[in-house]
């Protein structure tokens, strides 16, 4: 896994893409949420916490590499 590739993840009962934006380099990675509250995630060298920009809501989010797999190319438009 490496900037600009596609991933995919679980969120709630629906399967959610991206693409990498970047990999943390410190275990502890803050960022601002949508609603202006700032969300926080704790990773670990093993399992490094990944920013991913969301193809369902443009937002970014913030998963454990491990919470990932690899998804399909984008449909286009």
């Amino acid at each position: 896994m490496r900037v600009g590739s596609r991933v995919a993840w679980s969120y709630g009962n629906t399967k959610t893409t991206g693409k990498v934006l970047g990999i943390a380099k410190t275990n502890r990675v803050s960022i601002k949420g949508p609603s202006g509250g700032t969300v926080t995630r704790v990773g670990t060298p093993q399992d490094p916490i990944v920013r991913i920009k969301s193809d369902t809501t443009g937002n970014t989010v913030l998963k454990r590499r491990s919470e990932l797999s690899p998804a399909k190319k984008a449909k286009k438009k």
